[in-house]
């Protein structure tokens, strides 16, 4: 029988407040967390007890965390070790392991970072393959620029092998891609189902590529070697910002409505998703502004401009800007305008001069308000918009397009309907005549 004088073991109490919303705790919170404590003491004097409060941003940063998983990464010969890193050759054979999960499929999470998705048809990946596939030429590292990977810390192991935490290759993807594909090629399952096997002639293979390990966890260093080492070839300005955590966050809802938000241009056509089911971060900046913001002039004619200037940039995709559903509901209402106008048989210019003030109309008709405030908009069901509803809504905007496509061309100039649909008149006139029917009250008190 154990002593009765025995230290009793330690005792911990934790609760959790778990909210989708992003608030946080007040005083009467914090009052009610008091009380708790206190009852917890009563019973269990001894017991140490916590309280925490998760909030909306909370969860979302638990969801987009990457587990910091190490990665043993063997080069060649001895590498170039630097303040900032190290540089070296690492055998193709051995780089095919270090990107390869334990199951043996490509590790998609070390491409998180990336600003590409894998382009198997382009020339560039057509030769880099041709490369592989014939080892009696030139040394690998020699004819390809290498690849290029972020990571937290770099720990020295064995005999010329690092230990790399939570590895990001931001530059070499399709390099990574053929040389996964090319010795996954090369692998046999004659001796065991379980234990695949490299043919003799990949596994004696001594090729090499170009390896850049950099260690930083400062997000200011990390975007510009993104942007640097992905400027050989020029970039749209939108690929460059699609690792900003609010797109993992749209990437990530979007999956719940098996719609593909494709902030790495051509990886869900990798794989083999339906193209009609890819979204587009630019679809998506241009379905906000006509929607939310009210700017169907900027999404016809200066969208990029959003990805270019941080202050425009931050009034569509700033940190806690909008209910992350806003750009589900906005980018579903363009699909449903869409899907409308392509019934219609329109002319190319028409088809795309009138799809982002159709949606502009669309919400504020379907909200009845000339503004179309975001908490309407998410009470918003796309599914209701009917045909009879959309055909209304195009008929209006139609009229005023046509109307003011006349009166400009007045002085015996043709149309011009694409100036017409990137100019400021438009919208004056379709918010007009939304204010004339949604909020007649206000406009009648503005003219006080």
């Amino acid at each position: 029988m154990g002593s009765s004088s025995a230290t009793p073991p330690p005792l911990s109490v934790e609760f959790y407040y778990i909210t989708k919303r992003d608030v946080e705790p007040n005083d009467d919170c914090n009052t009610s967390v008091a009380k708790v404590k206190a009852t917890v003491k009563k019973h269990f004097s001894q017991a140490q007890c916590d309280f925490h409060f998760v909030n909306g941003t909370a969860l979302w940063a638990q969801v987009q965390t990457r587990p910091s998983k190490k990665k043993p990464l063997k080069w060649a010969a001895q590498s170039l070790s630097t303040p900032e890193g190290q540089i070296g050759l690492v055998r193709l054979v051995d780089y095919y392991d270090f990107i390869r999960e334990s199951n043996g499929q490509l590790a998609e999470r070390f491409f998180d970072s990336n600003v590409r998705g894998y382009w198997k048809s382009t020339t560039v990946n057509k030769r880099i393959a041709a490369t592989l596939k014939s080892p009696g030429t030139s040394e690998f590292w020699l004819l390809n620029n290498g690849v290029t990977i972020l990571t937290e810390k770099i720990e020295t192991g064995e005999h010329l092998q690092v230990e790399v935490t939570d590895p990001q290759i931001v530059n070499g993807l399709q390099t990574s891609r053929e040389i996964y594909n090319y010795y996954r090629d090369a692998t046999s399952l004659a001796g065991s189902p379980l234990v695949p096997t490299l043919s003799a002639n990949a596994a004696a293979d001594n090729r090499r590529v170009l390896i850049r390990l950099i260690k930083t966890t400062d997000t200011t260093v990390r975007d510009s070697v993104i942007r640097s080492t992905n400027s050989q070839k020029e970039m749209p300005e939108e690929a460059l910002r699609a690792t900003d955590p609010i797109h993992r966050q749209i990437e990530t809802l979007f999956h719940r409505y098996n719609l593909f938000y494709d902030r790495r241009k051509g990886h869900y056509r990798d794989q083999g998703k339906p193209v009609a089911q890819i979204v587009s971060v630019l679809e998506v900046l241009q379905a906000m502004l006509s929607v939310v913001l009210r700017r169907p002039d900027d999404a016809r004619g200066r969208p990029r401009d959003y990805f270019k200037k941080n202050d425009l940039y931050a009034s569509v995709f700033g940190k806690d800007k909008y209910d992350l559903n806003l750009y589900l509901k906005s980018t579903q209402i363009l699909g449903a305008v869409e899907s409308f106008l392509d019934t219609l048989g329109l002319e190319a210019i028409h088809r795309r001069s009138l799809n982002f003030y159709m949606c502009m109309y669309v919400a504020c008709a379907k909200t009845n308000s000339a503004y179309a405030p975001p908490g309407q908009v998410l009470g918003l069901d796309p599914q209701s918009l009917s045909q009879e509803f959309l055909k209304d809504c195009y008929e209006r905007v139609r009229k005023q397009y046509d109307k003011l496509a006349e009166r400009l061309s007045s002085n015996g100039r043709d149309r011009d309907y694409d100036a017409l649909a990137k100019g400021p008149q438009l919208l004056k006139v379709l918010t007009a005549e939304l204010q004339k029917r949604f909020n007649p009250k206000e406009k009648k008190s503005a003219g006080v």
